[in-house]
């Protein structure tokens, strides 16, 4: 099975790059069945926005999950993430488990990248994660990540594999409303 993880940061990889490849270590060490495909922006246009190569939608696209990480920047996810998810085809995501982690510089941005990204999610029929993985920034800045973060990201790469082996490629109905109208308009 293949997990996906979507970097979605501008930026070089610093922090959240960080919490994200602790997740990958981890599902690769565990879960030896399973690859895993980290999906990240390449040409950066400036600090706020970078582009994607042409394959990442069939990348995320051929997944059996998805991990989505963001750092939270002005209070939602980034540009250069939000590019990503204007590419995808509704397919890309749909029925597929999807983990959300962001990454803050203040505990005050907790909820507000991730419950933009389950708006999306549920606009593609994605399974959203039930628990998302919110950390601020400083948690990866020292040269240990505290032994309690390290067990939090596994409980949380967890969810995400379990839940899609557990429904082995499952659909779900009814079709999200995108899906709905976009046939009607066609028949």
């Amino acid at each position: 099975m293949k997990l996906a993880t979507i970097y979605g940061s501008p930026t070089p990889p610093g922090k959240l790059a960080r919490a994200l490849g602790l997740i990958e270590d981890d599902v690769r060490t565990r879960y030896p069945t399973w690859s895993v495909d980290r999906v990240a922006p390449t040409n950066s246009v400036g600090p706020v926005v970078a582009t994607w190569d042409e394959d990442a939608v069939e990348r995320i696209g051929d997944a059996d999950a998805v991990v989505i990480s963001s750092p939270v920047f002005r209070g939602s996810i980034t540009g250069t993430l939000k590019l990503l998810i204007d590419m995808l085809p509704n397919e890309a995501l749909r029925s597929k488990p999807v983990g959300i982690l962001t990454v803050a510089a203040a505990p005050h941005h907790f909820l507000s990248a991730e419950r933009h990204l389950r708006d999306v999610l549920a606009w593609f029929g994605a399974l959203a994660a039930p628990n998302a993985a919110f950390f601020v920034d400083k948690t990866f800045g020292a040269e240990h990540v505290a032994d309690d973060v390290v067990e939090e990201l596994r409980e949380f790469a967890d969810q995400v594999v379990v839940l899609a082996e557990q429904l082995k490629g499952r659909g779900f109905g009814p079709d999200p409303l995108t899906v709905r109208y976009s046939k009607k308009s066609q028949g």
